[in-house]
């Protein structure tokens, strides 16, 4: 009797988590000129409550509601402190924030406009600046991963390769990507300055960018020595389609065969997951193509839709990079697992988490990681990367060495490490061929400025026979 006594003293998980939120309304309390407590039809509180739950709920770890309590009210005082004429509504998204910040570096809080941005630049179009950043962990600055000429960031002279320190008065350093994204949005017309440190450049340089209307390009093309070049820069609604008509569109300008197809990652931060689904669909037919697990999900397989290949076992290269991220990892993951394409170039990015965005009250959104993916083998891609079967070093040197590991000084890292299993066992090493082996005449020239290492070995393999021999099982 006495231990069942002491069990039902045991605070449950909504007694911890009711208590978490009256501790956040009193410490909410001692922003207010009342000093009274918001009460919990408030707006603001709503709000909250409504993320706190979705988190505790649906957030790929498992989380403590009493430690997400205490962010939050370390991110409310910090904004009180920061601006004393801060409203309920902007001291809220703070504490939001500031939680949501502590769970991974790809978790936020959208608000309407934001919501909206998103929506927009799905469908291809959208006020921005018209560049691709990401973490740089060795900095802790943000890497302009491309800056399309034509875009604002590209006028205002922007380079890929460029670390963003400062936007306009805030330093880059301690926030999350969504927070710095959430910085530099705003309205077409507005504009914001830039402070870059430009590698191989000791003076700062400071740059003014007007934000317009970008309209994005997906999906590149051109004929490269009778040889299909399809280039892939993000994946919206529009990428699929996209990918269809250049490969239809070059066979048209040509009276010959295609040699091949070289579909280009890099660079490629990712976008619409079921967008990378159907591209590589597009090449494999009905197979399994990825696979998705989560906290309080089932595994999900996603598989093709057709027995289609839009390129008809042409011989198919792949070019990935550290910048190939997120659903581009999806392709190329698919790809190489199906021995449908070789993969040339550097290790992949290595974002293998699946985002969810919740619909929160008032039209304010949640964007949360819930889930991982995994490649047809099994072999997870958060952390890890996708390894190519040829490396080719753009300048002629060798990328770093090594894989990531939870606590090795001497290996590269993933720059995210907090969205890193640490139990996660690292998926085999592929077949692997040198570029001597492969395009031993490019592998002999010497490395010039300009000149495209990774393309122009992929195209020397396809337009031989060493890249079928390679390919053949």
């Amino acid at each position: 009797m006495g231990f069942e006594a002491a069990c039902a003293m045991l605070p449950t998980e909504r007694d911890r988590t009711d208590a978490a939120l009256e501790r956040y309304r009193v410490a909410f309390a001692t922003m207010r000129p009342s000093a009274l407590p918001p009460t919990t039809s408030d707006p603001n509180y709503v709000l909250f409550a409504d993320v706190l739950q979705h988190v505790l709920s649906s957030h790929l770890k498992p989380a403590d509601p009493e430690r997400l309590v205490d962010t939050a009210v370390a991110g409310l005082r910090k904004k009180q402190q920061d601006d004393r004429t801060a409203g309920e509504r902007a001291l809220t998204e703070s504490a939001i924030e500031a939680m949501l910040a502590s769970l991974d570096p790809y978790s936020g809080f959208l608000d309407t406009e934001h919501v909206r941005d998103i929506r927009d630049q799905m469908h291809g179009e959208f006020p921005g600046l018209g560049m691709v950043v990401t973490p740089d962990d060795r900095s802790g600055l943000l890497r302009v991963v491309s800056a399309d000429v034509n875009t604002p960031a590209a006028r205002a002279g922007v380079r890929a390769g460029d670390l963003i320190a400062r936007i306009d008065d805030r330093e880059v350093n301690g926030l999350s990507l969504h927070e710095a994204v959430m910085t530099v949005r705003g309205p077409s017309g507005g504009s914001v300055t830039l402070l870059l440190r430009r590698p191989g450049n000791d003076v700062p340089l400071l740059v003014s960018v007007t934000r317009t209307i970008v309209r994005s390009e997906p999906v590149l093309h051109r004929l490269e020595d009778g040889v299909a070049y399809i280039r892939i820069t993000h994946f919206n609604e529009q990428t699929s389609r996209l990918v269809h008509e250049a490969f239809d569109a070059m066979k048209g300008q040509t009276d010959s065969e295609l040699a091949g197809l070289v579909l280009d990652l890099r660079d490629n931060p990712g976008g619409l997951f079921e967008q990378g689904v159907r591209v590589a669909d597009a090449f494999l037919g009905a197979v399994d193509i990825v696979s998705t697990r989560g906290r309080v999900s089932d595994v999900q397989h996603y598989s093709g839709g057709t027995d289609d290949d839009v390129a008809r076992d042409l011989p198919l290269a792949v070019l990935i990079d550290s910048g190939t991220t997120s659903a581009a990892e999806v392709v190329a993951g698919a790809l190489q697992d199906r021995h449908r394409a070789l993969l040339f170039g550097e290790r992949s990015y290595g974002k293998g988490s699946v985002q969810t965005i919740f619909q929160l009250a008032g039209g304010d959104g949640l964007l949360l990681t819930t889930a991982r993916y995994f490649r047809p083998s099994g072999g997870p891609v958060e952390c890890f990367g996708i390894v190519p079967n040829v490396t080719v070093s753009p300048t002629g040197r060798p990328p770093p060495s090594g894989t990531w590991i939870r606590a090795a000084a001497s290996v590269e890292t993933h720059p995210d490490p907090a969205t890193c299993d640490p139990d996660a066992v690292a998926p085999p090493p592929p077949r692997t061929w040198t570029m001597a082996e492969l395009c031993p005449e490019v592998a002999r020239r010497p490395v010039q400025s300009g000149v495209d290492r990774p393309l122009h070995c992929a195209v020397a393999a396809i337009r031989t026979n060493r890249f079928e021999r390679a390919t053949t099982k």
